[in-house]
């Protein structure tokens, strides 16, 4: 599918990169039909194959669409191949590789792109550029919440003065370092890490921004699709 996209012509890769946005991997399309037809332990094998699977495409989904958008923004030639979804072949997916892209959402985190390149291809007051640039900034805030996530952590230590001996409190901090460099070290050596009750709301926000990062980078690859296609 993806070799007719070798060509220089601009609207070549606006269609690969249509193709890229309506499909979904062979692969991935059969883990389903084993997730759905199975039960037991294939079936959750098979539903973690089918999540790593999308990840691995929404990633490459991601990476097309910046690339393409760039390029087109800067005048350069059409690529002459886009980004695709490192799926490894064969009936089974190994759970090495399995594990690989579920704890690193397939390298999403890297390609977030940043708005301004769609402004060199239309008005400020064009609806598709300003969709494209509020897409932009929906994947910024959501790599803002990814990263932010570790911070919310505080390392715990028993607190001998608790009745019953059962409280906790804080790990003080070590003199001599930052506020940062010492939650690090008390999280690394202590007995456990917790997220302080007074900021919970804060970190499921957090957490909820970083999760929706797979929806968003579909709605931006539209986006950038509708734009380039406007302007082909």
């Amino acid at each position: 599918m993806l070799r007719r996209r070798a060509v220089c012509a601009w609207p070549a890769p606006a269609c690969g990169l249509a193709e890229l946005s309506a499909s979904e991997p062979d692969a991935y399309r059969r883990e389903v039909e084993i997730h759905v037809r199975s039960g037991g332990f294939a079936e959750a094998r098979a539903m973690l194959g089918a999540v790593a699977l999308s990840k691995a495409h929404d990633a490459a989904l991601l990476k097309a669409a910046g690339m393409v958008l760039r390029r087109r923004a800067d005048g350069r030639v059409a690529p002459r191949r886009l980004p695709r979804p490192r799926v490894l072949p064969g009936e089974a997916t190994p759970r090495w590789w399995i594990d690989s892209v579920n704890n690193s959402a397939a390298g999403i985190w890297r390609v977030i792109p940043a708005p301004g390149p769609e402004s060199a291809l239309g008005p400020a007051d064009d609806l598709l550029v300003q969709n494209v640039a509020q897409q932009a900034r929906r994947l910024q805030a959501r790599l803002t919440g990814h990263r932010a996530r570790g911070s919310y952590y505080e390392a715990y230590e028993p607190d001998p003065t608790a009745a019953h001996g059962h409280g906790t409190r804080p790990v003080p901090a070590l003199p001599g370092l930052s506020e940062r460099a010492s939650r690090r070290v008390n999280l690394w050596r202590s007995q456990g890490m917790r997220v302080p009750a007074g900021r919970l709301d804060e970190f499921r926000q957090a957490d909820n921004d970083a999760f929706a990062v797979r929806e968003r980078a579909r709605s931006y690859g539209d986006a950038v699709l509708a734009l380039l296609r406007s302007v082909a």
